[in-house]
């Protein structure tokens, strides 16, 4: 009987993954979402049938045809996939963007397993929650947990996500007043976010998902907001972490996690035998706004009324977590050949966000050889913290604030204010790829360069 699982599972897969050498379709449409009582119409990636995103299985061929379907271009990166780089989805970097009407095939090899997500880069489309989870799944840990949950978090506003980006630029005299306080991030806000949605849903109206009492779940939480950290609260419950950016870690177990924008956690819970009613709740860093979903043993039990407004403010993210996080299959030993330095700079007068003084597209690469073990070390001189997304590659965390550890793989690393850290990876993937902070905003007002491969000749 636990076998049958598992052959579900790769049943399901071959039906909704079209392994017979069919590709799977996907399309960029408008979607219509209730938010506290109003209508808002956002964006979508979906399958035909609906499913949002992709689910697929390791070793097997990424084989998918995106069409665009809205009045204007896009384009849509595979978020923590090593893959070739014509295939990266950043407009104007590794690949043109993707025109109203047209449809491009994307075809590689998923060398990974884990919790993925895929997103629009291209403008502040992502903001109109333009992304959606892209799962990968290894048959060899099918027993890990008798069931899973998504829990995709983004944050919502009925603003245009140009009104949000000129309100920042344009409110000289709060930006002013911040930077003369010398405001760190757990005095700032950057967005007053309307609400914090899971699965699309207000927490007044969660996904609510049973579950079977004594049984393991393993829930994939994925942070797809714009601009906002949480903290993923378990309640009554303690759940062990397994994975974090999709890579596995030894496990360690709590019942609160940080989450930093464009990150991802999995997270293993055992139902109690009682049984009960389990909110998973996801709380905004220095907001007392929440999302999340609820686990129940039965649908006749009376559910808990939660609210999308907590009863007190969270907290700002810290290190601390990160520092309990060691791979467990960490990057062999070996000498450094190339160190990078990158100062994390900005200016929150203007709003202007810098890598080591350059604003996107005035940039200098980083020029790396292939063979060669990289180090980049991010300096952060400015009050706010930055969640860093190198594509391409995994590296590893091996210090924060000059202190050497063996951190996790990842390819999303918070680097807190007036902080420094330290990633090491190894130059195995030839292209150009983008480096940059993950936060909209600060992406959009500069803070974004590129890696380049020595000799690397770029098709665009």
């Amino acid at each position: 009987m636990k076998n049958w699982r598992c052959l579900a599972l790769i049943l399901h897969l071959f039906l909704c993954f079209k392994l017979n050498g069919n590709p799977v379709d996907l399309q960029i449409s408008d979607k219509t979402i209730d938010v506290n009582g109003k209508k808002a119409i956002v964006l979508a990636i979906s399958q035909p049938d609906g499913t949002l995103g992709v689910r697929a299985n390791k070793g097997q061929l990424f084989d998918v045809n995106l069409k665009n379907t809205i009045q204007v271009p896009t384009s849509i990166h595979w978020h923590g996939l090593i893959l070739p780089n014509a295939q990266d989805g950043v407009a104007f970097v590794t690949q043109y963007p993707l025109y109203p009407g047209l449809t491009y095939h994307y075809q590689f090899p998923l060398l990974q397993s884990g919790t993925y997500w895929m997103h629009s880069h291209y403008g502040l489309q992502e903001q109109l929650l333009l992304s959606a989870p892209l799962i990968i799944y290894d048959p060899e840990e099918a027993n890990i947990a008798d069931q899973e949950v998504i829990l995709f978090l983004t944050d919502f506003s009925f603003k245009t996500p140009s009104e949000i980006f000129q309100h920042l630029r344009c409110n000289r005299n709060e930006n002013e007043m911040m930077s003369k306080h010398n405001m760190s991030a757990q005095d700032v806000v950057e967005v007053d976010y309307d609400a914090f949605l899971a699965n699309y849903k207000v927490l007044e109206k969660p996904d609510i998902v049973k579950v079977a009492p004594g049984k393991k779940v393993r829930v994939r939480v994925i942070n797809g907001a714009s601009a906002t950290n949480f903290f993923i609260v378990l309640s009554s419950l303690k759940g062990e972490v397994i994975a974090v950016d999709g890579n596995r870690i030894k496990p360690f177990s709590d019942s609160q996690f940080e989450l930093a924008v464009a990150q991802r956690i999995d997270i293993v819970l055992t139902i109690p035998q009682e049984g009960g009613v389990f909110p998973i709740l996801a709380k905004g860093e220095g907001t007392d706004k929440q999302a999340g979903l609820i686990l129940t043993t039965n649908e006749k039990l009376p559910l808990l009324q939660l609210s999308g407004k907590a009863t007190e403010k969270a907290k700002a993210l810290t290190n601390a977590q990160e520092l309990n996080l060691h791979a467990l299959y960490p990057l062999s030993e070996k000498p450094v050949d190339k160190q990078v330095v990158i100062e994390l700079g900005g200016d929150m007068a203007n709003y202007v966000w810098t890598l080591n003084g350059q604003t996107w597209p005035e940039v200098t690469p980083a020029i790396v050889e292939r063979g060669q073990r990289v180090e980049i070390i991010f300096k952060n001189v400015t009050t706010m913290s930055h969640p860093m997304h190198l594509h391409g590659h995994v590296f590893q965390v091996t210090s924060i604030d000059g202190k050497p550890f063996q951190g996790a793989m990842r390819d999303t690393v918070l680097v807190m204010p007036n902080s420094s850290v330290a990633i090491q990876f190894d130059a195995d993937n030839p292209g150009v790829w983008p480096l940059h902070c993950h936060i909209l905003y600060h992406m959009e007002a500069g803070m974004f360069t590129v890696i380049r491969y020595k000799d690397f000749i770029q098709p665009l």
